[in-house]
């Protein structure tokens, strides 16, 4: 996570928004490291997109078994609208606001996102 945290800082961080990582010891996790960077990446990055100003903000949360791993993105940004939700991990699909053409993409990072997280046994979800 702060491999992609650090990825993300130097090219993508406005000024006035701030990468705050709060993240907790994890347990020894057996999976892909370099596609598990690209996951947090491409998050963080779509995070870094959409918050013009104010903090985006890392954090983990692990069972005391360490069974399981969460991580939350949590951003300032404007959110997303509800319809759009329901969309938002298909491939190609970009939200069409000024906000969103700021960066160039063809809407794949998030889709990516989930299916590496699929294939290592996890899933991912959004709230607006």
């Amino acid at each position: 996570v702060r491999n992609a945290e650090d990825k993300a800082r130097r090219p993508l961080l406005k000024p006035g928004v701030r990468i705050v990582c709060r993240m907790q010891p994890m347990p020894v996790i057996i999976a892909d490291q370099l596609r598990c960077t690209q996951v947090f990446f491409n998050i963080i990055a779509n995070a870094c997109k959409f918050t013009q100003k104010g903090e985006i903000v890392v954090k983990s949360a692990t069972d005391p078994d360490g069974r399981w791993v969460d991580v939350y993105v949590q951003d300032t940004g404007p959110g997303i609208p509800q319809d759009a939700l329901e969309r938002i991990f298909q491939p190609f699909e970009q939200e069409d606001t000024s906000d969103c053409r700021y960066f160039e993409g063809i809407g794949l990072g998030l889709s990516i996102a989930q299916e590496v997280v699929r294939l290592h046994g996890g899933r991912i979800d959004v709230q607006s």
